[in-house]
């Protein structure tokens, strides 16, 4: 599957490039831009490509050893060389949450796509009917959790038809979570139906196991996995009634709990011949807490997860300038929510460096603590003897990396030195 990535000249719309810049992204990779040099205008996204590389790699060992597929969350990142990096890795295809998402994906070029939601509006099925129509190539699939979403779909695939039926997988849900059947023979006369339509098939059933949070994990995980053997009881049904067209696919979605459904959909597969689909879009990229505390926790439950070694690595940092320390134990850095993400939690300070001719990252702590962001900055509770002072470079992991990507329209890829050796582009 070719990806086509833009090339488009880079001006003072995107943000750390130097003012005298002329170019494009091609460019950057032979331009000899360090960060700890000052080239960049800092605040700057970087991405660390020995932990992209590492990453990506990890993940394809895992399926390969489980048995899976994977159509990565393209919301993540929204980048088409990171889906490139992907898909040269094996992946499956990419998952899209809106048909916005599907609309960017085509103009990327991708030919598979999973969307992970509900296709509703006179609009969108009409674009995603147009495309299958033109393109006998494009493999989509959507969701459906009620018979009022058959219905639309109908409606829809009556006014715009695509040619050939378009592939839906049954969604299942939980009481007080989101979307998705909450009541397993709603869920079957759903499938019923859907077999008997001319203008949809049934290709699988599904969830997203993420929504289960809050709860200690011997909980949490009972939870999945109840969800989990609902999937699997629905599909052996549909299966062995012949409601299925096509291989069925078993999927779920999260970023932290794949070992299960690994786990629980590979037992499923030793019966019948059950496609299983996982969804993860944050393991490329990783994290410094959120994903890292999740990570840490998946390779104890899962031997094969084990088996790879050194785990995940966080791609991701924020770079910026300590801007002020008006006080012994207050530091505010150049950067905020414009800049960084704290949906999940504030970032995290990680190294610093003074620049200049020998300047070296240097490892910060868990005594550097980001306490506050406000648009453009951020207040570190820092100890009396911090080495920080005005002019200082500091970098910032980041907690859940969606929210951080979608404030930058390029990324620079640095190496371990952080020189600059390319970029992607995002467009959210």
């Amino acid at each position: 599957m070719a990806i086509n990535v833009p090339r488009d000249h880079l001006d003072w719309r995107i943000k750390g490039l130097p003012a005298a810049w002329h170019g494009n992204e091609a460019d950057l990779a032979s331009a000899g831009l360090s960060v700890l040099n000052e080239d960049l205008m800092l605040p700057a996204a970087v991405l660390h490509r020995s932990a992209l590389q590492h990453n990506s790699r990890w993940m394809q060992r895992f399926t390969e050893l489980t048995g899976t597929k994977i159509a990565p969350h393209g919301k993540t990142t929204m980048s088409p060389e990171l889906f490139a990096m992907q898909i040269a890795d094996g992946a499956w295809g990419i998952t899209a949450a809106t048909a916005g998402h599907v609309r960017a994906y085509r103009a990327f070029g991708i030919s598979r796509i999973f969307m992970a939601n509900q296709l509703v509006g006179r609009e969108n099925i009409a674009y995603v009917a147009g495309e299958l129509r033109a393109d006998p190539g494009f493999d989509f699939y959507c969701l459906v959790d009620s018979m009022r979403a058959i219905d639309l779909l109908e409606a829809g695939l009556a006014a715009y038809p695509p040619g050939r039926q378009l592939q839906v997988l049954i969604e299942l849900g939980l009481p007080g979570g989101r979307t998705g059947f909450r009541n397993d023979a709603e869920a079957l006369a759903a499938a019923e139906r859907i077999a008997a339509s001319s203008q949809i098939c049934l290709r699988g059933i599904e969830a997203f196991e993420g929504i289960i949070q809050g709860l200690e994990a011997a909980e949490r995980d009972a939870k999945v996995d109840a969800l989990l053997q609902r999937i699997v009881r629905l599909a052996e049904h549909c299966h062995d009634t012949g409601l299925f067209s096509g291989e069925p696919i078993l999927s779920a979605g999260g970023s932290s709990l794949f070992d299960r459904v690994a786990e629980r959909f590979g037992a499923a597969r030793q019966e019948r011949p059950f496609f299983v689909l996982l969804r993860s879009g944050c393991y490329l990229v990783h994290d410094s807490h959120f994903y890292k505390q999740l990570i840490e926790q998946l390779e104890v439950r899962s031997p094969i997860a084990a088996s790879l070694g050194e785990g995940l690595r966080p791609a991701l940092e924020v770079w910026a300038y300590v801007h002020s320390r008006p006080e012994p134990t207050r530091v505010i850095a150049g950067l905020g929510k414009r800049d960084i993400g704290e949906d999940v939690a504030r970032p995290t300070p990680l190294a610093w460096a003074r620049p200049g001719p020998d300047a070296t990252p240097r490892p910060l702590g868990e005594t550097h603590r980001a306490s506050r962001l406000d648009d453009q900055h951020a207040y570190l509770d820092v100890p009396a003897n911090s080495p920080l002072e005005p002019g200082d470079l500091i970098s910032f992991g980041i907690s859940h990396p969606c929210t951080t990507f979608d404030k930058w329209k390029l990324l620079y890829i640095v190496d371990d030195q952080l020189h600059v050796t390319g970029s992607v582009r995002t467009y959210f």
